[in-house]
């Protein structure tokens, strides 16, 4: 982390230099340490520590950007150039109009960095992880996964005067449990340490992997199906990337363009992109610097809002409203604080009203087969488990499905009342912690087409 006051000696280097019309200068800092294990142990600890700076520059309506790892003036002089001389070489781009101009009383104050959480050390992410491996070892059981924390610095300026800073922070932690013939999954990412139970997180792996020991095979067919949290988020997570994607629904490829304003769900399905949920990652503003504001996506299963960045907006004449991701993006803007408004019941009861059905913890290798009719494909991973009578009664094998969320979404049963942050998995590059908030659902008659060996 290498402080507001640096950062911005860095952007006004950027800016003094360029002879561009427009120019967008990017700074993402980060610093963020992981430990893995598996077979019971850690077999590997790293840290990194990295910035980027990215430069976005427009001369007349040729855009071009570059980017270098270097703090280095000249190399920050090097980038602007580079940025320069691409945005020569590039075709007019009608759609482009400005970057945004923004005033600084616009930014919203917003909790985004625990300190606490920022200092998490090696030994302390051994001391989780020893944690996790007791409980495995408890269960005769067999454990893998990892503990991460990061934390970053993200600034946006530009030459309209726009200058955009926030540090943020996380830990997440994710865990397999495995048996002779059966897995168990839990995960948690919070922006506080103080807000995960490694102990509780690895019983409930270790539960899920015990429960479903010798599993059955269930045919292929159209079950009652519940889904716990990590399961349906991919749910919502297409939705985002395929149909509140302002550009898609102005170019006609999302499954909501024309459909604005009208029911496309279930009347109890209510989705909200909020940046300001506390128990979410929240976060002031977008890619662009743009403060972020609370969208209504769908109201009681109508159609409210898709999303825009500055692009997508200044082409079709909207209103940005601050979705923008890391440029060049080509994809579009997208939704990434979704909240999903919960029922009603908790999941004993639901599952207790369950005749005959499939419970499922998460999928894995989910793939879109159709973007525009929101069709997709995947398998279940790590519990999956058979219900009959309102009981769970066994574990079952992994099961593919082919399914259309927009259906699925017309076929509900019941929605817990209960909501659950599900962070997304860290990955690779920068720090910048994502996540879903949604509830457990039933959708009836879900499509599994295959059964598999495990």
């Amino acid at each position: 982390m290498i402080g507001k006051k640096k950062i911005k000696k860095i952007i006004d280097c950027a800016l003094e230099t360029t002879k561009a019309d427009q120019t967008e200068v990017a700074v993402f800092c980060n610093q963020q340490a992981l430990s893995r294990f598996a077979n019971n142990y850690i077999h590997q600890n790293v840290s990194e520590t990295d910035s980027i700076i990215a430069v976005r520059v427009a001369i007349g309506k040729k855009v071009g950007s570059a980017s270098t790892n270097s703090l280095e003036p000249e190399k920050v002089r090097e980038c602007v150039r580079w940025a320069e001389q691409i945005a020569r070489h590039q075709r007019e781009n009608d759609d482009f109009t400005a970057f945004p101009e923004v005033k600084q009383s616009a930014y919203k104050k917003v909790d985004t960095y625990v300190e606490k959480t920022a200092k998490f050390s090696n030994i302390e992410r051994a001391a989780a992880v020893r944690e996790i491996v007791d409980v495995a070892q408890k269960h005769k059981l067999t454990s893998y996964g990892s503990v991460s924390n990061g934390s970053a610095e993200i600034c946006i300026c530009n030459s309209h005067g726009t200058f955009a800073y926030a540090m943020n922070d996380d830990i997440y932690c994710n865990i397999v449990m495995a048996g002779k013939d059966s897995s168990g999954y839990a995960q948690a990412g919070r922006r506080s340490i103080d807000d995960v139970n490694f102990k509780k997180l690895a019983q409930k792996a270790a539960q899920k992997a015990l429960r479903s020991q010798n599993p059955q095979t269930l045919p292929a067919g159209r079950y009652t199906t519940i889904f716990e949290p990590l399961a349906a988020k991919e749910f919502f997570e297409y939705l985002s990337y395929y149909a509140f994607n302002g550009r898609l629904f102005e170019e006609g490829r999302s499954f909501l363009s024309g459909k604005l304003g009208t029911k496309v769900f279930d009347s109890r399905i209510t989705i909200i992109d909020d940046p300001f949920v506390k128990r979410g990652f929240a976060f002031p503003f977008d890619f662009e610097g743009v403060p972020k504001k609370r969208l209504v996506l769908v109201d009681n299963g109508v159609a409210k809002n898709v999303v825009y960045d500055s692009l997508t907006a200044g082409k079709s004449g909207k209103k940005n409203t601050g979705h923008a991701l890391s440029a060049p993006n080509p994809f579009g803007p997208v939704p990434t604080h979704v909240v999903v408004k919960g029922g009603d019941q908790d999941l004993n009861s639901i599952i207790g009203q369950t005749k005959r059905g499939v419970l499922v913890t998460r999928f894995h290798y989910t793939n879109v087969i159709d973007p525009h009719k929101l069709t997709f494909t995947g398998m279940t991973r790590d519990g999956t488990f058979l219900i009959e009578d309102g009981e769970i009664t066994s574990g079952i094998r992994n099961m593919r499905f082919t399914e259309n969320i927009a259906e699925c979404f017309n076929r509900l049963g019941s929605i817990s009342k209960t909501t659950t942050l599900v962070a997304s998995e860290p990955g690779y590059g920068g720090r910048f912690a994502l996540g879903t908030i949604t509830p457990i659902f039933v959708v009836k008659d879900f499509n599994f087409t295959s059964t598999t060996q495990f």
